[in-house]
């Protein structure tokens, strides 16, 4: 859906106008409770660094060997009250690079978040802002900015979230949020992504708003259970075109007895974006069917109609719950409650999950004394914007002093190309994680196919990782982290696989001042030639706070 250029042009002026100020007028908006107390932490950091890569470029041949310093000012801030809550954290990287003649590279990066709180469990506003370097394709790390040439470009992002959360005596509670966000990107995004004639569209700057609009029946009904539902989000872009996605629903849920229970569901789903077969699946939609809860442990829910699915949930015990549902829709992009909780909790976050036609989903998750374990399997229909944003949304730094980035990021798989297009993916996921005496290992699994709805183009990424960190004295520990992953581009039969091991060791020197060492060795192999490389590197680093 196209805006007009006027009115564009002046909701990205207003919505830059907040992300360049933003910060300083959620202080003051939000943090001017002088007449509360509250806690003020501001530590100075600092991180001095010293790397060797013999194939700082990363190349398959004309390999160059390089040393790098870097020294990185910093601050974190955090303030709380009994009103509010900031937490900041921002670094200034410098890196100087022997073998290069450029000189010192700087790069910005920044975390923040904040909460409000104006009227008590009623009225509040949510903050977020990120500064990030972001890799354009796989010939490099995700936020590393040592090795690599020309790769990255900067991503900006700012968002705001009021709502608001008003009881209606006993008959109904509310949830009303907004939802402003800004995403903007350097001009490399446009270039250096190796594309191809059906590669998709380059990433834009883009203003995104959405709106959510939620009521649930209250304790004055007893055997009727209901709610009604209304999301909204709009992508305006700089270029390219808009994107929308709509959708609201009622549902409503009659209690037979302790056992069974009925309900009918209905709504209006409106979407407007480019796709490959033109289909937004849009419509009026209606289920019909009932749930059967045999015991606590145990439920089956089905319900028929232009839009039908089957929810089984399992759990014979307290640490173990298992909940699957399959869907055959033909309208809408297969909205459910679980995924729209967790992403409108963030801002700028109003998703839809899975697409028109047959669906399904799992969620699988044990936990013992000393271990935790879980697999899932989702659709999830989204945005490279969207992507980033919720990224830059559960990275956030909450540790007081603590660095941004202090070692090696995991390879970035979610978003295989900075894109403009609507992006439908099947991602599995198996994590598990296990503490033991002075030891804890942690492994995650994933697969995810992603396929662009413009210019058709599909890509699997698969992959394993792994930390086990061992603290064999009080002041030091060791860790060993292997990563290993394939991507397969289906519309040029491509494929890379890569891997990488590092080993390291951390000490605390005092209690203001940390030290680490790492090895670490890299490799990827390509059917493009130029992809190929190796990288074997040597870290020395001392973190400060002051």
């Amino acid at each position: 859906m196209r805006t007009d250029g006027a009115c564009q042009i002046k909701s990205f002026a207003i919505l830059r106008f907040l992300h360049v100020r933003g910060i300083s007028f959620i202080y003051l908006l939000g943090f001017n409770d002088v007449a509360y107390p509250y806690s003020l932490t501001v530590t100075p950091t600092a991180t001095i660094q010293e790397t060797y890569s013999d194939n700082i470029n990363l190349t398959s041949n004309n390999k160059k060997n390089a040393f790098v310093t870097e020294l990185s000012p910093g601050v974190s801030i955090i303030r709380q009250s009994a009103r509010s809550m900031l937490n900041l954290n921002y670094r200034m990287q410098n890196l100087y690079n022997s073998g290069d003649n450029s000189g010192i590279k700087t790069f910005n990066q920044l975390q923040y978040n904040s909460h409000s709180i104006f009227i008590p469990d009623r009225l509040f506003l949510d903050s977020t802002s990120s500064i990030s370097q972001q890799n354009l394709n796989n010939n490099r790390l995700a936020n590393d900015n040592i090795s690599g040439a020309g790769n990255s470009t900067n991503v900006s992002t700012f968002g705001l979230s009021p709502y608001w959360t008003p009881h209606f005596s006993n008959f109904a509670n509310g949830n009303f949020r907004a939802n402003f966000d800004t995403f903007t990107v350097g001009s490399g995004a446009t270039a250096n992504q190796n594309l191809t004639s059906n590669s998709p569209t380059p990433i834009s700057d883009s203003a995104n708003l959405s709106e959510v609009a939620q009521l649930t029946s209250g304790n004055y009904f007893k055997r009727i259970n209901w709610n009604l539902s209304f999301n909204n989000y709009n992508s305006i872009r700089n270029q390219g075109d808009d994107i929308q996605f709509q959708n609201s629903s009622g549902l409503i849920r009659t209690y037979i007895n302790k056992y069974f229970n009925v309900f009918a569901q209905g709504g209006y789903s409106n979407n407007t974006f480019q796709s490959v077969d033109n289909n937004q699946g849009n419509g009026v939609f209606y289920t019909v069917g009932g749930q059967w809860t045999p015991s606590q442990h145990y439920s089956i829910e089905a319900g028929a109609g232009n839009n039908s699915h089957v929810t089984v949930r399992i759990s014979p015990m307290q640490r173990l719950n298992w909940v699957t549902t399959y869907r055959d829709n033909s309208v809408g992009l297969n909205t459910s409650q679980t995924s729209q909780t967790s992403q409108t909790s963030q801002v700028g976050q109003v998703g839809q999950v899975g697409q028109v036609g047959t669906t399904w989903e799992t969620a699988l998750t044990y936990q013992t004394r000393q271990s935790n374990w879980s697999i899932t399997h989702n659709n999830l229909t989204t945005t490279s914007q969207q992507i980033l944003l919720q990224n830059q949304n559960n990275t956030t730094n909450t540790q007081v002093g603590g660095p941004i980035i202090t070692q090696q990021a995991p390879r970035s798989i979610n978003n295989g190309y900075l894109s403009n297009e609507v992006i439908v993916q099947k991602i599995w996921n198996a994590s598990v994680s296990y503490i033991t005496g002075k030891s804890t290992v942690s492994a995650n699994a994933y697969s995810q196919d992603s396929v662009y709805q413009i210019s058709g183009t599909k890509q699997k990424a698969t992959g394993l990782n792994a930390t086990w960190n061992w603290q064999f004295a009080s002041q030091t520990s060791a860790y060993l982290r292997p990563q290993w992953q394939q991507t397969e581009y289906a519309d040029t039969n491509n494929k890379d696989q890569y891997y990488d091991i590092s080993v390291g060791l951390t000490r605390t020197l005092t209690p203001l001042m940390n030290g680490r060492l790492e090895i670490r060795h890299s490799d990827q192999s390509s059917d493009i030639e130029t992809n190929n490389y190796q990288e074997n590197r040597a870290t020395a680093s001392l973190f400060m706070r002051f």
